[in-house]
């Protein structure tokens, strides 16, 4: 079957440090230890969707394809490079050389085609659905045929999930991914040391790891990772000031004034891989679009920015995070903030008295709404100047998401948080507009990214323009860290590799 090239050779992922070759480069040595807010579920990648779990298993295990340090581009990692059909249905992989597992098992097709056979029965990647057969014609050589044209499944390679594991771990059954073991081994920087389940967890330095930095020294600088579970946000602000630990993740707005008020500490934020929206029930009102239109008028986005997140945060114009293929420069506002503009929108679509709703929001916090309830609040405050009057209304998460889903919720707060760098993440369920539904389609099945590009583009124009949903803001979720932290690259989806972080003085 005739093939089209997808990717060129990459003999070495060069990952990105301030050093210069005539400079004497960052300093080697010394332990990193990172607060977050939780204790990872298992050393298993393939099981992995919790942040804490995610953070972790990057620094043990690599997938296939990786993201650029600090963006979505997909580039190698243990593939040096990929081939795709002109069918969109065949993709070929050559695997990098040189390269074994922490328990020197070496790298090779086989080890691929078991993770990825062993995982074909999980519902969470729908494996079965998509991959039709995997094929190793030689050592370095795997070949994914699929059911059907999936571009996003690259995408979905480039992530923590889809780590490679050693067999001889993957054999021992089940328990091998749980605190009594010592057989998590991957191809990463570091490897497993230990875990305290519910305290911590430790990584060494992978003293054979195959990647090098620009000026061709080896990587990782660090010794060793230590992650401490410290669940009161408080408590890891309070560390990370004692020096007790040098990053802390997981922080929300409310820290982040005290954070950037200490000069030993600094505050990074991620790019952006989220967003957060409003959501239309079916039923009168809202199946007018005049009325969709007027409460996306009436939201003053800068306004909750400041109030519920601190500043770090960005209006949103689309559903698409700005970076990811398909985002639509040309958009620089999905609606502008204009309570006349609003008002006679409502009254064109003949409310011109209003009407009373409800306004649905979970309680939970998450990375795109860290205070959901004040947002909430906010927006229903925005709404009464326009003369809707909104009751503020809490539901759990996987009850609103089943009831928005069947258009039985009036009004609700959403959010989108990507597993994956594709726009087919943010707008492959936003509307049951037939055309939509159809460049959706066709997307997902093309292969060429600028014809992609082009088909989201005409989605996200029909979305604005149908007020589907309304775009609210994309967070910038911050990290804080101690000052003599250097070569950490805010990532976003898939986590920040610590193998360029180095200690200084």
């Amino acid at each position: 079957m005739p093939l089209a090239l997808a990717s060129l050779i990459a003999a070495c992922v060069a990952m990105p440090t301030s050093a210069t070759p005539s400079s004497p480069g960052p300093l080697s040595g010394g332990t990193l230890t990172v607060a977050q807010a939780s204790d990872i579920v298992s050393l298993d990648p393939w099981t992995a969707s919790d942040p804490a779990t995610l953070a972790v298993v990057r620094q043990i295990y690599e997938p296939l394809v990786d993201l650029e340090p600090g963006g979505f581009r997909i580039i190698p990692k243990l593939a040096e490079r990929w081939l795709v059909s002109l069918d969109g249905r065949v993709w070929t992989f050559q695997l990098r050389q040189g390269v074994h597992f922490h328990d020197g098992t070496a790298l090779d097709a086989a080890a691929v085609a078991f993770n990825f056979e062993r995982a074909q029965g999980f519902a969470r990647f729908d494996l079965g659905s998509l991959i039709a057969s995997i094929a190793t014609p030689d050592s370095r050589t795997v070949v994914f045929t699929l059911r059907a044209a999936y571009a996003p499944f690259l995408a979905s390679l480039a992530t923590p999930s889809f780590g490679i594991v050693s067999p001889t771990c993957l054999r021992q059954g089940p328990a091998w991914g749980t605190p009594a073991t010592r057989c998590a081994a991957g191809t990463g920087p570091f490897r497993f040391e230990s875990w305290v389940a519910g305290d911590r967890i430790t990584l060494a330095r992978n003293e054979s790891y195959w990647g090098r930095d620009a000026a061709g020294r080896a990587l990782p600088y660090l010794d060793a990772i230590t992650f401490r579970a410290i669940r009161d946000e408080a408590t890891r602000v309070a560390e990370l000031r004692g020096a007790g630990v040098q990053l802390a993740l997981d922080i929300g707005p409310a820290s982040t004034a005290a954070v950037r008020a200490d000069p030993n500490l600094a505050i990074r934020g991620r790019p952006s891989y989220d967003v957060s929206f409003l959501g239309f029930g079916t039923a009168k009102p809202f199946d007018v679009p005049e009325v969709r239109r007027a409460i996306a008028l009436a939201v003053d986005r800068a306004a909750i920015i400041q109030t519920a997140y601190a500043g770090d945060a960005r209006a949103a114009t689309q559903l698409l995070p700005p970076g990811v293929l398909g985002y639509d420069d040309t958009i620089t506002e999905f609606a502008k903030y204009d309570t006349a503009a609003a008002k006679k929108a409502l009254a064109d679509a003949g409310y011109p008295n209003g009407f009373a709703t409800e306004l649905y929001y979970s309680p939970a916090a998450t990375s795109a709404l860290p205070d959901p309830r004040r947002i909430a609040d906010a927006i229903a405050a925005d709404l009464v100047k326009i003369g809707i009057t909104v009751d503020v209304r809490t539901e759990a998460a996987a009850t609103l998401g089943a009831r928005s889903r069947s258009g039985d919720v009036p009004l609700w707060l959403g959010d989108r948080i990507a597993e994956r760098a594709d726009a087919d993440e943010f707008l492959s369920a936003v509307s049951s507009n037939a055309v939509v539904q159809e460049l959706v389609r066709r997307a997902r099945a093309e292969n060429d990214t600028s014809k992609r590009s082009e088909l989201y583009k005409q989605v996200t124009k029909l979305v604005q323009q149908d007020v589907a949903r309304v775009p609210l803001f994309h967070a910038a979720p911050p990290l804080a860290l101690v000052l003599k932290v250097n070569g950490l690259v805010p990532q976003p989806i898939t986590r920040e590799s610590f193998a360029t972080v180095s200690l200084g003085r």
